[in-house]
């Protein structure tokens, strides 16, 4: 169980850009030698792929956004 939790980490952090090239050569040599590791790979990317083009993201009004602007400056 461990380490399926730890790949599934480093496949995120993959995804993420959150690793180091050294680990991520050794994840994608990893991904290339084992067919479960491969197969998690890519449902995450999937999943991720389907999450950014299909999730509608708010937009945010520019009033909203020169506020927040203004609140930052005064707090600087």
């Amino acid at each position: 169980m461990s380490n399926y939790q730890d790949l599934r980490k480093q496949i995120s952090l993959y995804f993420d850009n959150e690793l180091c090239s050294d680990d991520k050569q050794h994840l994608l040599t990893q991904i290339d030698a084992d067919p479960k590791c491969s197969s998690m790979f890519k449902k995450e990317r999937n999943f991720r792929e389907y999450i950014k083009n299909n999730i509608k993201r708010p937009t945010v009004s520019t009033d909203l956004i020169n506020n927040i602007k203004s609140k930052m400056n005064y707090t600087v």
